[in-house]
């Protein structure tokens, strides 16, 4: 008998309604919470490297910059290759079944971490007889790249699971870590880009190891099944990875683009600014964390008009969250950033404000995103993720070499709208074809493959 299961209307207890509505409602709280709270220790980073570096050692931050730039790629990749799946077929999994396939992508994400720090070793060496600094930054990089991709798996697999109290033990504490042991390279003068890439590493490898120990029962992880299972997952998890490749060099080249065309100086004044713009990002990224899993779970339950009016109304609940925040920033900004670093960085309010309302977008893009991977539809997201790489190349170039990291930001707004945009149009298309099913009429005979 197969084990993967998929919740129904017409199974759902009408009596426990209320309790689980009141419980989803203390899961979106939390969610919030954690998120805030990473966001918190994120700033808290961040304001004390700008406190420290702001002047004549902008150069460090930014390095430091750069650095957490190729994380977000990291993280992203794997996102793709691991996560998304994950968050997409654990619904529909129960037992022994669910302990394999937990065990299969915990050795994947240990793969793509792997092969995170080679590559970062590796562009560490090429860079180590024109930059020694930033060859240091990223050679930290490297030795931190496995305890930090654990972590980045630790948090997505606690949601999926539906056990945001975990995930926000594990940030709590990775937060802690993280901010006392830059605040004491601060106060013992060893503070620079390479000493806090190392602590953001030391900081999430402890607890992260930690949660694996307390979690293990929960896995059964198995080198053959893992390869086994990602050949089941990559017919669709190519096109995420592929959607996800295009988006990250679409959206995620700009510091180095603005490092090539204005220098060290702009890539710190964009860091600052990114920076500040992101304060309003933790209620987004809280949703977010909500929002996949329950897209997921939404398709696997309601038909496909219900589906596209609960995605919709997500996308634009998330936007209008997300609005209130944007529009107080666009008042405060300049004056923020300028205490921020100590008067170093001025007059920057146009490209703060460009990037809050870019992250406002984001919340509709993102949404509309999920739904199309549920809808297995990842390739047409593919398709939306190559127009902000086109503006990159076209509108990116050109605007950063005459107006620096002011132009790169209306470029990425650009693309949060045209990426937006398409996706909307094609959700719906999507959404109307007649053979198109949401999970639950959708026969997976292979995923139950082997399970008694």
């Amino acid at each position: 008998m197969s084990q993967l299961t998929a919740t129904s209307p017409e199974t759902s207890n009408p009596a426990a309604e209320p309790q689980r509505s009141l419980l989803e409602r203390g899961r979106v709280f939390i969610t919030l919470f954690d998120q805030g709270l990473v966001s918190a220790a994120s700033f808290a980073t961040n304001f004390i490297l700008l406190h420290h570096f702001a002047g004549d050692q902008a150069s460090h931050y930014a390095y430091y910059t750069l650095a957490f730039n190729l994380m977000i790629w990291a993280a992203e990749f794997q996102n793709t290759l691991v996560i998304t799946p994950h968050t997409m077929l654990t619904p529909r999994m129960a037992g022994e079944r669910l302990r394999r396939f937990h065990g299969s992508t915990l050795l994947q994400s240990t793969v793509v971490s792997i092969a995170t720090m080679i590559l970062t070793a590796i562009a560490a060496g090429v860079a180590f007889g024109r930059d020694r600094e930033l060859s240091f930054v990223l050679f930290a990089l490297a030795v931190g790249a496995v305890a930090i991709g654990l972590r980045n798996y630790a948090r997505p697999y606690a949601f999926a699971a539906r056990s945001p109290i975990t995930a926000a033990a594990l940030d709590l504490a990775v937060s802690v870590l993280q901010i006392g042991g830059v605040l004491a390279l601060k106060w013992t003068n060893h503070l620079s880009a390479t000493t806090a890439i190392l602590v953001i590493a030391a900081a999430a490898a402890l607890p992260s190891l930690v949660w694996l120990a307390v979690q293990r029962h929960r896995f059964s992880p198995r080198m053959r099944h893992a390869i086994e299972d990602y050949k089941l997952e990559w017919p669709n998890t190519r096109w995420v990875f592929l959607s996800g490749l295009f988006w990250n060099s679409g959206m995620q080249l700009y510091p180095w683009l603005i490092l090539i065309c204005s220098g060290q100086h702009e890539v710190a004044v964009w860091g600052a600014c990114y920076q500040l713009a992101c304060v309003a990002n933790p209620l987004l990224t809280g949703l977010q964390n909500f929002i996949g899993p329950r897209i997921a779970e939404a398709c696997a339950e309601m038909t496909k008009p219900a589906f596209a009016r609960h995605v919709l109304q997500i996308a634009g609940l998330a936007s209008f969250l997300m609005a209130g925040p944007a529009v107080l920033l666009s008042f405060f900004a300049d004056d923020a950033l300028r205490w921020l670093t100590q008067g170093a960085f001025v007059g920057h309010q146009q490209a703060i404000t460009v990037l809050c309302v870019m992250i406002v977008i984001q919340a509709i893009t993102f949404t509309l995103s999920r739904g199309l991977f549920a809808l297995n539809r990842a390739d047409l997201d593919l398709y939306c993720n190559i127009l902000p790489l086109i503006v990159l190349f076209t509108l990116g170039v050109w605007a950063t070499r005459l107006h620096g990291m002011d132009g790169a930001a209306v470029s990425m707004l650009v693309a949060q709208i045209l990426s937006a945009g398409s996706r909307g149009v094609l959700f719906a298309w999507a959404i109307s074809r007649p053979a198109m099913r949401c999970a639950e009429d959708i026969d997976e005979p292979e995923l139950a493959r082997g399970v008694a």
